[in-house]
């Protein structure tokens, strides 16, 4: 009987650890994160972890397979006789693993090809019968829409894992099951019919009239947007962003001293555009955050991926900018909706902000002619989100 147990004891090791990482990986970035930290955390040495994990890697896959399981059994451990009751086991799964969404996004890239590949392939299969539950459920849309309403369910439910919040809570998984309903009824027709035949997004390029940067530099900072945004902003050098524009590397130095200058440009670029109106209307603010995010879409993902690498200062400098920004949403969301608490709104205004994140960076969503009209629909559907009932006998209470 000794042998089933240590294997049992292995596993739930095993388990232990995949979980204590997730959560370090989340906070801090697969590049701050060592074995041995990890190891102590759980009460180890730092050999004992090469016991169950050969290296960082193996561990970061791990972590990343231990979420999906939970997002799995959500999805399939019980029949669904609707959409609904679907949304509101895969709302409880993203806040039992809030980190699972950054992980996907952000660290998965540090994984070798034989470990990514499968990772890769659960994820897309269950997206795709996602899909395919919201195509069967919305007949009336065509594919490309089914697309958009599929990727902003799941912007909706991931979005816990991009601000801090208390411990999870029934209540809040079902106020964001709730709005990814919401968005999986949005009709999207409207939006397609009275925008076809516009151009699609404007390229970030044309954001130089609008900051009145010197065309030099601005061409540097544009450059570097592109490359950080298509390799990741530790496999770019200035040598790199020099030679794509026709310009010795030594010579970007008198407009941006570091490569971290060019990233922390980059997004107080953003942000400026941003704190510039952020006292408006519900309406007006929802409209130019996704013009923003339309015209920017680069520098969404790299905030995505690289905002990690922001030097301290500029971190918390910008963190505070967007913070800010995000105040302004819940006040005029609150100006609207008085019935509303301040967690209400933070979460309705963070899953309606995701959606703008992820339609515009997923794949090509962003070239789709009615793109803005579609979001505004989606942003609109989150932000009107019914509140769920009180909770029932035995249930945590309303925050």
């Amino acid at each position: 009987m000794a042998r089933p147990r240590t294997a049992l004891a292995s596993a739930e090791r095993q388990r232990q650890l995949a979980d204590l990482a997730a959560g370090q990986f989340h906070r801090r970035g697969f590049h701050q994160v060592s074995l041995a930290g990890i190891a102590s955390s759980a009460g180890l040495t730092a050999p004992a972890i090469y016991r169950h994990f050969e290296n960082k890697q193996a561990l970061l896959a791990a972590s990343i397979d231990r979420g999906l399981d939970i997002v799995e059994t959500a999805w399939t451990a019980r029949p669904h006789s609707s959409l609904s009751d679907a949304l509101e086991d895969l709302a409880v799964a993203a806040e039992q693993r809030r980190d699972l969404w950054t992980l996907l996004q952000r660290e998965m890239r540090h994984l070798d090809e034989r470990q990514r590949k499968p990772i890769e392939a659960r994820f897309s299969a269950f997206a795709a019968n996602l899909r395919r539950r919201i195509g069967d459920s919305r007949p009336e849309h065509d594919a490309g829409q089914v697309a958009v309403l599929a990727t902003a369910v799941l912007a909706v439910l991931s979005s816990p894992s991009v601000y801090s919040m208390p411990e999870r809570h029934t209540y809040r998984a079902r106020l964001l099951a709730r709005a990814a309903g919401m968005v999986s009824a949005a009709d999207l027709r409207h939006a397609d019919a009275s925008d076809r035949g516009r151009p699609g997004a404007t390229p970030v390029a044309s954001t130089r009239a609008l900051t009145g940067e010197p065309s030099r530099r601005a061409e540097l900072l544009d450059t570097a947007i592109e490359l950080f945004h298509d390799h990741g902003y530790a496999a770019v050098s200035l040598d790199d962003i020099g030679a794509a524009v026709g310009m010795a590397g030594p010579s970007i130095y008198h407009h941006f001293p570091t490569k971290g200058d060019l990233l922390v440009q980059a997004f107080t670029r953003a942000t400026q555009q941003l704190t510039a109106n952020r006292n408006g209307t519900l309406e007006q603010l929802a409209a130019q955050y996704i013009e923003l995010g339309v015209r920017e879409r680069l520098i969404f993902g790299v905030y995505v991926l690289e905002a990690i690498n922001l030097p301290p200062e500029a971190a918390l400098r910008i963190k505070a900018s967007l913070d800010a920004h995000v105040a302004g949403w819940c006040r005029a969301l609150a100006a609207e909706r008085p019935e509303l608490s301040e967690t209400d709104a933070l979460v309705l205004v963070h899953a309606a902000r995701a959606v703008v994140h992820d339609v515009v960076r997923v794949g090509h969503l962003h070239e789709r002619p009615a793109v803005s009209l579609e979001l505004r629909e989606l942003v609109d559907a989150v932000l009107h989100t019914p509140l769920p009932t009180k909770a029932a006998p035995g249930q945590p209470a309303r925050p």
